[in-house]
């Protein structure tokens, strides 16, 4: 990316991600146990009703993958009353019976406060890590739900 692209998306108030390979580019990766029905249909529509990502970079079907950015607030620390967001680039990669998660540029802050990109010391990680096992937990939940028959298929 440019530097020029790069003071763009600062202005427009979008947080940079680190760079691929830096310090704290920390990807956690999920696999599915079990195998998934339609698994990119059905991921297709949790990404875009259930989860309402802050965007989507890649949606493609012929390939299998879904890339998406979500901003969430920790759902861990909602009931302390602490509000601190999470703020994560998800790729998914699908195939017609098995999902695989990856979780990358993984930040968090307080209102107000700079971002903390996670890596391999922070305090934070095993909380973080929790919060992204819910997450790719909820979808696995999700896809192994039967489909839904409409009155005609049979």
């Amino acid at each position: 990316m440019s530097d020029i692209e790069n003071e763009e998306i600062q202005e427009s108030g979008e947080k940079l991600a680190p760079p691929p390979g830096s310090d704290y580019e920390v990807p956690y990766t999920f696999h599915s146990e079990t195998p998934l029905e339609r698994s990119y249909d059905k991921a297709d529509h949790w990404v875009k009703v259930g989860v309402r990502p802050n965007q989507i970079y890649l949606d493609d079907g012929k390939l299998g993958v879904i890339n998406f950015r979500k901003e969430m607030r920790d759902p861990l620390l909602i009931k302390a009353g602490i509000d601190r967001t999470i703020d994560f680039r998800c790729s998914l990669t699908l195939s017609a019976t098995d999902v695989d998660i990856v979780f990358s540029s993984v930040c968090y802050y307080e209102p107000g406060a700079e971002p903390t990109y996670i890596n391999a010391y922070d305090p934070e990680l095993s909380s973080i890590k929790e919060v992204l096992s819910m997450v790719s937990n909820n979808l696995f939940a999700y896809l192994q739900k039967p489909l839904l028959q409409q009155d005609g298929d049979i």
